[in-house]
């Protein structure tokens, strides 16, 4: 009996329904407001998963971010629902309003379920235009990067034609021999000349252009590192902007590709369809049970302590105006 009552409250707690009418009325009211607290309990459950998982994946704020935004969204359908609930006639224009705002919630429900729910084919849609988004994102930079690759192209193909010239001269004469002459006079005590001699001297080194050629070899071996360098820097600059972009979640970028895969099947429109459908019959869930059930006591007993409100009111109203005419 205890978690009777306890229930109870909550209900009434959650629709925002009086407990001490609702205790003092009939069954039929008790069923109705357990009634509304299922429904209320049915669409914040379902719209605080939509929250969560659109701000977990697109807002990027994390698991707690997404409880936060999962129950803020809970208590938007809360108040939504609670001013159908104790509303005690709607007007044309508040159903219509109503009508309206549940088919906004359901087409916005739909979409964010259906990105859910065919993630895989979206992201398989994703990955066939992913390498023409990495194409046109790289562009500009692997045009100069391949200008520079070119560039050291040409350098490398003179520096190879100059090191294949200076090899063939490097055989002809891999060293330099030099000969030079030296002599000697003998001369008496008068400085007349009585003998001399002649020496022939030879030297060898290396030929000069050897230089020329290590310089040139140690040149084309930084011009092949570095264009080595620039080829790898096209590959990590296409896998780094790849990766970038199938980080980057956008919301409506998946909803064109979600057009895109709904579109090219009779079965996907289906889906979407049936997810819409589902969506704008919860939304519009209370307002139609609502809008179905029959004035219950407990409504008569909110008009009722309407109108005697009102008969206090108009009595006060009129006292002040019998008072005067009974003054003499």
């Amino acid at each position: 009996m205890k978690a009777h009552h306890t229930y109870l409250k909550f209900c009434c707690f959650l629709t925002g329904l009086s407990y001490p009418l609702i205790r003092n009325s009939s069954e039929q009211s008790v069923k109705n407001a357990k009634k509304y607290t299922g429904a209320l309990l049915i669409i914040m459950l379902v719209w605080f998963f939509i929250g969560y998982c659109f701000a977990t994946r697109y807002l990027h704020i994390g698991e707690a971010g997404g409880i936060i935004g999962g129950l803020l969204m809970s208590f938007i359908i809360l108040q939504i629902e609670r001013i159908i609930i104790l509303s005690h006639h709607i007007s044309w224009g508040g159903k219509v309003f109503r009508i309206i705002l549940g088919l906004v919630m359901a087409l916005l429900g739909a979409m964010i379920m259906d990105q859910f729910t065919f993630k895989d084919d979206i992201e398989l849609r994703k990955s066939q235009v992913l390498s023409l988004r990495v194409e046109e994102a790289i562009k500009i930079s692997e045009v100069d990067i391949r200008r520079q690759v070119a560039e050291i192209d040409s350098m490398l193909d003179g520096s190879n034609k100059k090191l294949f010239s200076l090899s063939e001269e490097l055989q002809k004469r891999p060293v330099i021999v030099t000969r030079y002459t030296t002599g000697s006079v003998t001369r008496d005590s008068l400085g007349r000349r009585i003998s001399a001699t002649e020496d022939i001297n030879t030297t060898v080194a290396d030929n000069p252009l050897k230089i020329e050629f290590e310089f040139l070899q140690n040149q084309i071996g930084e011009l092949n590192k570095k264009k080595f360098e620039l080829s790898q820097s096209i590959t990590e600059l296409r896998t780094k902007k790849e990766q970038e972009l199938k980080e980057a979640t956008g919301f409506l970028d998946e909803l064109v590709l979600l057009k895109e895969v709904v579109a090219e099947s009779w079965v996907g429109m289906f889906v979407y369809g049936l997810f819409l459908f589902f969506f704008l019959s919860l939304e519009l869930f209370i307002l139609i049970m609502k809008m179905s059930d029959k004035e219950s006591d407990y409504d008569k007993l909110i008009a009722h302590q309407v109108d005697v409100r009102a008969e206090m009111l108009s009595q006060l109203k009129m006292s002040p105006t019998q008072q005067s005419h009974e003054l003499p």
